[in-house]
């Protein structure tokens, strides 16, 4: 026999039944997470996929909530189910993150994301005004509904929001190395090396969180798993890059966002820094959300004292409070 049928041919059949193996324990566990973890609200078809949303409580004006980069709903933790004790919540998952369905058809921009929040607004009836909650990556998707729907939204919440000026040259140039990172997080997901990596305790990025997430409220902690499970979906990954990867054109729409008018607007910032953040780049995302508060001749500005980037985990309460202030202003107003 041949050094090729000796040797390269059985390493193809075993390389390919490891492969199969993979692609099936994937599917398998997929479905039994969808079983294991249901979604909380409603899945709405919005055109050819569906999005997640789940709306909570009674009263105007409607909250509508939007996580950071990469982020589902769930990581909001306590705050929504908190709003909905004085009126009505909703929070959703954007297009490939937590319950929702990908959307890789086009580009994850933040103008896109926008689009498909309006469109599952309308499908699922859930009628303005809006005051509009975004965190990180969400506030810009919430900064461009707002300027886009003037006439549904009556307030805007910025929770330490993403500023289209906050990339360095050196920043760009690290992200785009991450992009490769992952693709191949996406791969591993798709065989089931990523999960099975992960169930076994040996993937850092998911025991840094856990050991992040241990120090909230019991409630938040049980969420860990969910999250998980987002994690080990391919399409999870494939979003998480598109997301990354147009975030320059993202922040190009952004900068088209001069002024938001007298809308009322809370913008709510980090007051602790975090560890992996130097003095400097400190200094500067504090001055770029103090700018933020000129988006409107009827802003506020509240830094967490206590909190790094994390404000809904860490201090959730500042923006309960925030949420219920404006409400009030706006009730004020329009007596």
């Amino acid at each position: 026999m041949t050094i090729t049928e000796n040797f390269i041919l059985p390493g193809l059949g075993i390389t390919a039944i490891g492969l199969f193996a993979g692609i099936f324990y994937q599917a398998v566990s997929e479905a039994i997470d969808r079983r294991r973890y249901p979604p909380q609200g409603e899945l709405v078809d919005i055109g050819g996929f569906r999005l997640h949303i789940n709306c909570m409580g009674q009263g105007t004006p409607t909250v509508v909530m939007d996580a950071g980069a990469g982020s589902p709903s769930i990581t909001w933790g306590l705050v929504p189910s908190e709003i909905a004790k004085f009126t009505r919540v909703c929070i959703y998952d954007r297009a490939g993150f937590g319950w929702s369905e990908p959307n890789l058809r086009v580009s994850r921009t933040s103008q896109q994301s926008v689009d498909e929040l309006h469109t599952l607004l309308n499908k699922a009836e859930i009628k303005p005004p809006y005051i509009l909650v975004g965190h990180s990556l969400g506030g810009a998707n919430m900064r461009l509904y707002a300027n886009q729907y003037q006439e549904d939204v009556v307030g805007l919440v910025l929770v330490d929001s993403v500023h289209e000026n906050q990339m360095t040259s050196e920043t760009w140039k690290r992200m785009k190395r991450e992009l490769w990172l992952y693709q191949v997080l996406r791969v591993a997901s798709r065989v089931g090396v990523l999960r099975l990596i992960g169930e076994l305790n040996l993937l850092p990025i998911l025991e840094e969180i856990k050991q992040e997430i241990q120090k909230y409220p019991l409630a938040v902690q049980t969420r860990f798993d969910t999250y998980k499970s987002y994690c080990y979906r391919p399409h999870y990954w494939a979003t998480v890059s598109s997301e990354r990867a147009n975030i320059k054109k993202s922040f190009e729409q952004l900068q088209a966002v001069a002024s938001l008018g007298k809308l009322p607007l809370v913008v709510l910032s980090q007051g602790s820094k975090d560890s992996q953040m130097s003095d400097e780049k400190f200094q500067k995302w504090s001055s770029l959300q103090l700018n933020l508060t000129k988006l409107s001749l009827n802003s506020q500005h509240i830094i967490a004292e206590n909190s790094g980037h994390l404000v809904p985990l860490d201090q959730p309460e500042l923006i309960i409070s925030a949420v219920h202030q404006l409400i009030k202003k706006i009730k004020q107003t329009n007596l």
